[in-house]
């Protein structure tokens, strides 16, 4: 597969059609706007995984699932984590769970889960694309964008379910820090357009706007039952988060995903418990556990030989998202290393992404990817690739940007 994506430079369709195809889905006046302003949102081609691959990385998503729901698994994490509420709203889930992964020549590497993994209303629907190049036997998973539709629908409808069995799911709101200057301000849109749409009282709004009073989480005059929690204040410690803190430590209103999620999930020290870092036997089992890149936390690595071997590694913060102070090893200058074993940073095996063969403006490039792998409950929803150049992914780069998924 590594061939067709390298070599092969077809477009599917160009990213300005592809803007078009979300604008023309959507009621809301701001998109065509809103989607033009940001050009690096959606990439002009599609890329082309194996169809085993595809079925590792679910293994995966499926494994993870279950051993962090075992008492195990969670007394490790409440241990490092003792200021963490374990018991709270603990029969969730966490909507829209993101799994990222590289492919390498020995199958698909995990480098991270997300809790906060966006993008999945602008690209769905993209699910059912192919390409004019693609192997005849080649095909998105199975379903299409209608059945998508239904599938995250039905994701909101359980994780509502799963703490409030039996009670009417009155009123939603998707809540971001400034949620309208958010690059995926228009994803957020789409997510409330298809809610409203299918009877889900849904508004965006910041967290700063809510209030908590008499048991219950507020927006203005109206309750808000749940909370689809983009936020990257992950333990919701920040002053403008108290209302909606207190909401969820009270259980005044389903917010997902939590700090729970977060803690068992996204927290990269927890590759070190899966896939058996720092001399543990890891909780996932031989052939699982060689799907996550060797990580440790680089508190447990002497200083001298994690600088010696530093190429070899990629190093990231342990509460981190989107990449940011993110680096690559080779790329580690002496001061930025030295302010990097001060904080709480773990060490992966870097993994080289892939390449994606396509023409921008008639010049033929080679741009990274990597794959999203959208999950719920331990089943994946749908797959989308990340294209971009540089060393982490963005929507900054001619040509990059989301991409569907072809298995061949």
């Amino acid at each position: 597969m590594a061939a067709i994506n390298s070599l092969c430079h077809c477009l599917a369709y160009e990213a300005e059609q592809r803007r078009a195809r979300v604008a023309a889905g959507s009621q809301n006046p701001q998109m065509p706007a809103l989607l033009a302003q940001r050009p690096g949102l959606f990439a002009g081609t599609a890329v082309f995984p194996a169809r085993d691959d595809y079925r590792q990385m679910a293994q995966l998503v499926e494994a993870v699932t279950r051993i962090t729901a075992t008492g195990a698994y969670q007394a490790v994490v409440q241990a490092r984590d003792p200021a963490i509420d374990l018991t709270r709203q603990r029969a969730s889930h966490g909507l829209l769970m993101g799994y990222d992964f590289h492919l390498s020549a020995a199958g698909p590497r995990l480098i991270e889960i997300n809790t906060n993994a966006g993008g999945a209303f602008l690209t769905k629907p993209f699910v059912d694309a192919g390409s004019d190049c693609a192997p005849l036997e080649s095909h998105s998973p199975d379903f299409d964008e209608a059945r998508l539709q239904e599938r995250l629908v039905s994701m909101v409808l359980q994780e509502w379910v799963s703490i409030r069995p039996g009670e009417p799911l009155r009123a939603l709101a998707i809540v971001d820090e400034d949620p309208e200057t958010q690059y995926l301000y228009p994803d957020m849109l789409l997510a409330a357009e298809l809610l409203n749409a299918r009877g889900i009282r849904t508004v965006i709004a910041a967290p700063s706007d809510l209030d908590y009073r008499d048991g219950r989480l507020w927006l203005g005059g109206e309750v808000i039952d749940m909370v689809y929690n983009r936020l990257t204040d992950f333990r919701l410690e920040a002053r403008s988060s108290t209302a909606l803190r207190q909401a969820y430590l009270e259980d005044g209103a389903v917010v997902s995903p939590s700090p729970r999620h977060h803690a068992l999930y996204a927290d990269k020290r927890n590759l070190v418990i899966l896939g058996g870092g720092e001399g543990a036997p890891g909780a996932l089992g031989a052939e699982l556990c060689a799907m996550i890149p060797q990580t440790s936390t680089l508190s447990a690595i002497d200083p001298a030989l994690a600088w010696k071997t530093r190429k070899t590694m990629f190093v990231k913060p342990s509460d981190g998202y989107g990449s940011r102070a993110a680096y690559r090893g080779d790329k580690l200058t002496k001061r930025v290393w030295k302010s990097i074993l001060a904080g709480n940073y773990v060490a992966q095996q870097y993994v080289a992404p892939s390449y994606r063969g396509l023409v921008v403006d008639g010049v033929k490039l080679r741009l990274k990817f990597d794959i999203r792998l959208y999950a719920y409950a331990g089943q994946p929803l749908f797959p989308v690739a990340r294209i971009y150049a540089g060393q982490t992914t963005n929507f900054r780069t001619p040509g990059g940007g989301l991409a569907p998924v072809v298995l061949v």
